[in-house]
Formats: structure tokens, sequence, C-alpha cells
């Protein structure tokens, strides 16, 4: 499965693309930032939103808990935080981060002083009220957190305001230009002060499974690995442009359905009414689906993650770049893309997509099983042992079918493969603490690139737990990426993350499969699939790697 980050969200890795083309309602064809050719297929509003209903959306995976200091969040993870919670910040329509549930972020002149201004009169379900201290507090304990601590790695200090109670003043160690892009995601939605006191208090049942926000559901039932139910937050502060209350849904439900073929399956039954989706061969049936009318689709098209082999650099035989640069020349991504019935247009060289702004032509290693051969040879010279490793994934059908196919490509040039198959919290928890050696791997994919400065840094590379999984430190990335945060110049920071991608290709720590876009299947009554709207009114990013707020749905009777 996958390994992912949105703000700090560590979730589970999961290997297959989707694209493809297809005829939309008006016969126009829709190029999306893949540079591939899909349409949307979904039914125009016949009035108003109508309040009421419920949706059942199919999830990918299960989620550990809502503690944001101490759980790990995947893509199904935040798509069920963000009922209960608010981001301190989003992405507009452009990618360009705002306050969402701050009112503004005030850089100084250096950026290494931020004040998050936050809204006035918002209050957690509980009754707490949001203000500077909650706030504060609720980012002291992300930095302190030996999970999520990462993330915040920079902030050298959050307090309150003594002039204004709803002013946080952030200090920085060195200058951070994007600071709010850390806080689209689990280390900016703000838990209600008792829950972070039962977090710090070290109890996980209340902190965890009884999750208190400002958002617009209220958490109901959580069973785990069978159901996740939240019903509507009668006093939620956001309304929509006729000044109607958010959000118009009763409840929502979310139901972890694993494997992506029975996920299907449930949608064309009428068991769950939404889902989501980065498997392409899926993606194809929900595409025939709605080709007959039966459902609508619609397709996160904005800056996604890559699918990839992860290669653990601490470790033998990967701290060896022989061995790296050995399995990039024997991956040959044809037969890969014909397993998962991908489009070979997707496929990329980079943690950046094709169309971004910050892609550069690194002549990343390409398939040419003569050089991986005589790599491997050279490993086995200078090391005086085989070129051996277990290639890794979760149980998941199509996962099992790609590994296996890349450990018999690298078996026909001299490796000694295994496949091991690890249940997908277990399979997160040894990427974190280093207990593998190749992963198939799904990550990145931040409209900000500093988003991703967690995974790649080398301070989060050491230690018994990390998050640049990779474990890959290297001084010269390190000090393009700080470059490339401290400036808000465009052309300083596309030239710093070129060096980015340099390093990547000389160095291999990750070899680059695809990337991953993420369709979503509804019913043909739901309405407003996706993000709509920020709080000041302004067009919203419509999803984010695969995930998205449910507060503007609705269903139409």
């Amino acid at each position: 499965m996958r390994m992912r980050l949105t703000g700090i969200v560590v979730g589970l890795a999961v290997a297959v693309a989707a694209c493809g083309g297809s005829t939309s309602d008006d016969g126009t064809g829709d190029s999306g930032a893949t540079g591939t050719t899909s349409v949307d297929v979904t039914i125009a509003a016949g009035g108003d939103p109508t309040p009421g209903g419920r949706v059942v959306m199919g999830l990918e995976a299960e989620n550990s808990g809502f503690d944001a200091t101490n759980d790990r969040w995947a893509i199904s993870g935040v798509m069920q935080a963000l009922t209960i919670y608010d981001p301190l910040s989003a992405y507009d329509a452009n990618g360009e981060i705002q306050p969402y549930l701050a009112q503004a972020f005030e850089p100084s002149p250096d950026f290494r002083t931020w004040t998050i201004v936050l809204r006035p009169g918002i209050r957690f379900t509980n009754g707490e009220a949001l203000d500077a201290k909650a706030v504060a507090d609720f980012l002291s304990a992300i930095a302190a957190s030996t999970l999520t601590g990462g993330a915040l790695k920079n902030m050298a200090s959050a307090e309150p305001d003594p002039a204004d109670p709803l002013k946080v003043i952030v200090r920085m160690k060195a200058p951070w230009a994007q600071f709010p892009t850390v806080l689209v995601g689990q280390a900016g939605m703000v838990p209600a002060p008792e829950q972070l006191a039962a977090a710090k208090a070290g109890d996980k049942e209340k902190a965890s499974r009884q999750p208190i926000g400002t958002g617009p559901f209220v958490l109901e039932e959580w069973i785990p690995d069978n159901r996740f139910v939240a019903t509507r937050n009668p006093d939620y502060w956001r309304t929509d442009e006729r000044g109607n209350r958010l959000p118009y849904l009763d409840a929502v439900e979310f139901r972890p359905i694993i494997e992506v073929d029975a996920r299907v399956a449930a949608l064309k039954a009428g068991d769950i009414t939404m889902m989501h989706t980065s498997s392409q061969r899926a993606i194809r049936q929900l595409r025939e689906e709605a080709a007959q009318g039966r459902i609508q689709i619609v397709e996160d098209r904005g800056e996604n993650e890559e699918t990839f082999i992860m290669l653990n650099t601490s470790v033998p035989p990967f701290d060896n770049v022989l061995a790296r640069r050995a399995v990039a020349h024997a991956t040959d991504t044809g037969p890969y893309f014909a397993v998962t019935q991908g489009d070979p247009a997707l496929a990329t060289d980079s943690a950046f997509g094709k169309d971004s702004p910050y892609y550069f032509d690194s002549d990343f290693p390409t398939y040419d099983p003569e050089r991986a051969a005589e790599l491997v040879r050279q490993y086995e010279a200078e090391t005086g042992r085989p070129l051996a490793f277990e290639l890794g994934t979760t149980p998941v059908t199509e996962n099992e079918q790609i590994v296996t196919l890349f450990a018999e490509q690298y078996k026909a040039v001299g490796m000694d493969v295994t496949v091991k198959t690890t249940e997908q919290g277990q399979f997160i928890v040894d990427a974190a603490t280093g207990q593998y050696q190749a992963n198939l791997w799904r990550q990145f994919g931040s409209p900000d690139p500093d988003g991703d400065y967690v995974w790649w840094n080398k301070d989060n590379a050491t230690g018994p737990l990390t998050l640049n999984f990779a474990r890959f430190a290297n001084d010269e990335l390190t000090a393009a990426l700080d470059t490339a945060r401290a400036s808000d110049d465009p052309e300083v920071r596309k030239e710093a993350y070129a060096t980015v991608q340099r390093i990547w290709a000389d160095q291999v720590p990750y070899v680059w499969l695809n990337t991953t876009t993420w369709m979503i299947g509804a019913a043909n009554d739901i309405r407003n699939i996706g993000n709509v709207t920020l709080p000041d009114g302004q067009p919203s990013l419509p999803f984010q790697a695969g995930s998205f707020r449910l507060t503007q749905t609705w269903i139409e009777r």
C-alpha cells in the first residue's frame, strides 16, 4: 500500500494509476494535470441544494485513530478527519494556499515569524472556544511528537499573542516562506483542548477514538474496519453563498473496503453511494458504468502522488548506490502498465508531474537490462555478497501482482529477490522504523513542493522513527530544500528543486513508476462532488490526492 503526507499525513501505500480518454456530456475533452485526456461525467443540479440525507462512502483503508499528534492518517483518514476537523489552511483552485479555519497568515519580511489570525466566534463541538491558546498548544504538541514532529521541526515556538486572543505568533528557526502549506492536513486540523489534554495524558481511548473539532460533522459511531458515522454539526460556522448553514447532509458514513473490486461492486449495487480509487482497472470499470448513465465520475486533476519502488538507503544492499542504480535499470514499466491497465503517458521520472512548474528533466536511469546486470556484477565484486533483498507490499491482489512482476525482472539480471506481503498497518510501521529493504510505495504530490519537505530532508532520515522513509540523508539535497523553503521567488525555487531532481537521478533513493491520479465514483443523485468553495467564497482546489471535504455535498431528491 502507500505512505503519504498532506500537511503531515502518514498513510498507507497502494500502487496503481488512473488516466485514459473518454467523451464528456458535451463531446469535448478536458486535459488534466497528468497530461492525459479524461472527462468527468456528472449530472447538473436541478435546483438549489436540499438539506438532509446520508452519503455512504467506500474508502481504500481504515484509519488508525484521530489523534493528530500520535496517529497515522492516510488519504482515507484525511477524508474521515475532514468531517470532524477543519484545516487551518487549504488550496484554492489555482493551487495557491489560502486561510481556512484561520482568517489570515501574516509573515514577517524575513519569513522567520508568522502570525496566524483566527476567525472570531468559532467553537469546538464540545463548546470550547477556538482561540490562540488552543492553536498554539496544538502546534506545539505536533512539534513535540515523535511521529509528527518532523513536520514542524523548523518551528521554534508557537505562542498566543498576549494582546489578542485570536492571534498565534509562530517563530521559526530558519526562514520559511511557505509555512501555511504544512497546515492543510494533519498538522493543521486543530482538536479541542479537551481532546489534546487527553492525548497529553496518554488517554488513547479519548484522544484517538473520540475526536472533537470545529468541523461540519460530529462523530456518532466508529467501529474500526466496519464503519465511521458522523452526523451534522447544527452549529457549524460556515454558510453557503445564500446564507444557508452548512453542511447540507444529515450524516456521512465511511466504510473501509480494501479490495478495490469489492468497492466498485458495492457502488454498482447501491450498497455505498460514493467511493474513491487510484486503481486504473477500477477507473476503467467506473468509466464504463458512467458511460451507461448508471453513476457519475469525477477525476482529481491536481498535482498528485507518484508510485515508485522505495529503497531503504540505510541498510544493505541499498546503502550502496550500485544496487540502487541496478534496480532502476532493471525496471521495465511496460509490463507494469499492462498489469495495472495503466496509461504509459503517466510514466514519470520524478516526484513532480511533467506539467508541474518544478519538473526538471534529470536524465533519470531508464530500463537497460544489460547495464543492470553489469551493475549487479560490480556490486557483488565490491561487496563479496549477492545482491539480495525483500520487495514488500500489502495484501491487495493488484499490489501482489506488481511486486511479483518486478521481482521476476530483477531476478532476470542476477538479483536474488523475495516478495514480502505485510498487513498495511504494520507495513507503515516497518517503513517508519526502517524495517524493510524495498517497498512498492505511493507518496508525495503536495501542490506546493514544500509540503513534501518533511519526507526528503536529511534531518528526518535517521533515528528509530523517521519520516524520510528512504532514509536518504544528503547534505546537498537538504541545502536545496532549505533554499526553496526560504524564498518566495519562483525562479529560485525552480532551480532548487531542479537540484533535488538531479541528486535523485544520480543517487536513486526512489525508482519512479508513474504519476497517480484518483477518481471519485458517485450515485446519480449526489451533487457537489469534491471541495466547492473556501470560506471567503472563492473556488477551492476540488481534490487533494483523492481526499476532499463533504461540507457542501448534497443529495438531490
